[in-house]
């Protein structure tokens, strides 16, 4: 399949870069990590709600960045965006930052 995926997402696709810290940044924490073709998302219980942070692709490879809460029914979710979209160029450098402040921003929900 040579051209329609790179580095486990699709051609442009940011995830390819970020994949392995979400993975480490998931089990780290205690969180589920959940991949799909158009986003990625950091999932995990607590207080009563299930929390989660979704990362989507914003313009020219960078990230877009929401905290998320719910309980028991995921169409009903709260939504924060946290802070500016993550540029391409600065994905490595800010992804952390921008999941810590994610994960204090859905606990809060």
């Amino acid at each position: 399949m040579v051209g329609e995926f790179e580095h486990g997402g699709s051609v442009g696709s940011p995830f390819g870069r970020v994949d392995s810290k979400l993975t480490m940044y998931a089990l780290a924490n205690g969180m589920d990590l959940i991949k799909d073709e158009a986003s990625r998302r950091l999932q995990w219980y607590r207080d009563g709600r299930d929390r989660g942070i979704l990362l989507s692709p914003a313009g020219e490879g960078g990230l877009e960045v929401t905290a998320l809460a719910w309980s028991g029914d995921p169409d009903a979710v709260q939504r924060e965006k946290v802070g500016d979209d993550i540029p391409s160029g600065d994905l490595a450098a800010r992804l952390s930052t921008a999941l810590d402040v994610a994960t204090e921003a859905a606990n809060a929900l």
